[in-house]
């Protein structure tokens, strides 16, 4: 990602010097030569660091430093001056000025100045990360069963691109796991990565906590805030259940996905941020076009690449590698010898469904590790693995003609299979070996709801 300059300076030789020097080492530079022009120009340029004189033909450069600090606080600025004082700088660092250099400028030690700024404002822009508990740095995926492994291999090459990812699958299977693994494979893997869960928020909170807000935008904004696309300028922004978002936001955040603009919420002004977007959800997103829930245009453009990642009963062999992990950092965690399961009680966890997925598998382990007065777990330290299979269909023996037998086993399975899949009929329909809309009509036929 480039960072972006803006150079108010009415000294032509010296901004192309500058200009030319700053473009060569990897920067977008703009510049204009008086205040007016700056005003007009530098909120649709949006840059990330200004280069500021300090006397300038229509006024003072601390007039516009104040307009540049009151709207855009995190935009950094460097003021120059041919008739440096103590007291100029004193009071463009009072202003919020980052820097204070004198006229002439040597390129190099500018760009010295320009890149601390740059290496501060990311350490900065980590410890906001940081402080929301957005992500962790130390990114672990079992990855034993041979689906795993190739799922793990397109990720790495997809993780190379700019492309948006849609990571799909049921809940608990890790999709912010993976997000972060891609993250952690890709150019942008310096700057942060953010996480934002969609479901969680009103549409208005959400597109505060998604955009900022403004200062009085709404009831309880009391101070200017940053968005989170703002922090994860060249870095991740990973939208989880992205199939959660209001119909109203999804054409604002189509328009950020496609142009990296946006407005804070109460604002006005164009902002932008470059960040790579992967979303993720356990929703049949194809299905919600269809129902007029999603947006068919930003459906395909967050769907470039997607990711499925297969439920846990479809990769076994991950499952004795899960256990492991969980069981030894665990009993760590617990401050226990390291423990470990039986055999028989192991073959069991393995052929056992789990319909809460990797999320179910680690509560049971921990479950298992607290209240476990062995060092070698069994079959009563996971009271799931006690409930006989035949107890669930016991009463269709009683007399009754076979069509109806068959209905209720039919009503029974598929019941079980969508809670399994936490509804999504395309997951199904995959394991049922049926088509979906065969599927969706057993489900009207059958009065599944």
């Amino acid at each position: 990602m480039k960072t972006r300059i803006f150079m108010v300076d009415d000294d032509l030789d010296l901004c192309q010097q500058v200009n030319t020097f700053l473009k060569k080492k990897g920067f977008t530079v703009e510049m204009v030569h008086s205040i007016g022009d700056a005003r007009d120009e530098w909120l649709e340029f949006g840059p990330d660091l200004i280069l500021l004189d300090l006397r300038l033909p229509d006024g003072e450069g601390t007039e516009f430093l104040e307009t540049v600090k009151s709207h855009s606080p995190e935009v950094m600025v460097v003021m120059l001056s041919g008739h440096a004082n103590i007291q100029h700088a004193v009071e463009a660092m009072k202003q919020g000025a980052e820097d204070f250099l004198p006229k002439p400028t040597d390129p190099e030690h500018l760009l010295l100045v320009v890149n601390k700024l740059i290496a501060r404002r990311r350490l900065q822009n980590h410890a906001k990360v940081m402080e929301l508990e957005i992500a962790e740095k130390q990114i672990q995926i079992i990855s034993e069963s041979k689906k795993m492994r190739d799922l793990l291999g397109t990720a790495k090459r997809a993780a190379e691109s700019e492309s948006t990812i849609l990571i799909t699958s049921e809940t608990g299977t890790g999709k912010h796991l993976m997000a972060h693994f891609i993250h952690e494979h890709s150019p942008r893997k310096e700057y942060p990565f953010v996480y934002v869960n969609c479901a969680t928020l009103s549409e208005t909170l959400l597109e505060s906590d998604l955009f900022g807000h403004e200062k009085g935008s709404f009831t309880g904004a009391q101070k200017q805030k940053e968005g989170r696309v703002e922090i994860a300028n060249g870095g991740t922004l990973f939208l989880d259940e992205i199939g959660e978002i209001p119909i109203n936001l999804q054409a604002k955040i189509l328009h950020f996905i496609e142009y990296g603009e946006f407005q804070r919420v109460g604002g006005t002004a164009t902002k932008r941020a470059d960040v790579r977007i992967i979303c993720a959800t356990n929703r049949d997103l194809a299905h919600e076009v269809q129902e007029g829930n999603f947006r068919e245009d930003l459906y395909y453009r967050i769907n470039v690449i997607q990711l499925n990642i297969p439920p846990l009963r479809e990769r076994r062999d991950d499952i004795p590698a899960l256990i492991n992990y969980f069981s030894e950092k665990l009993s760590r965690d617990q401050g226990r010898k390291s423990m470990r399961i039986s055999d028989s009680t192991l073959e069991k966890l393995k052929n056992y469904s789990w319909p809460g997925n990797i999320r179910e598998l680690q509560n049971s382990m921990e479950r298992a590790v607290v209240l476990s007065g062995s060092n070698v777990l069994g079959d009563s330290d996971f009271p799931f693995l006690g409930v006989p299979v035949a107890s669930a269909i016991d009463d269709l023996f009683d007399p009754r003609p076979l069509q109806e037998a068959i209905n209720i086993f039919k009503k029974r399975y598929i019941n079980e299979l969508l809670g399994q899949t936490n509804g999504n009929q395309t997951e199904a329909a995959k394991t049922l070996d049926i088509q979906r809309t065969y599927l969706n009509r057993l489900i009207k036929e059958l009065g599944i709801k």
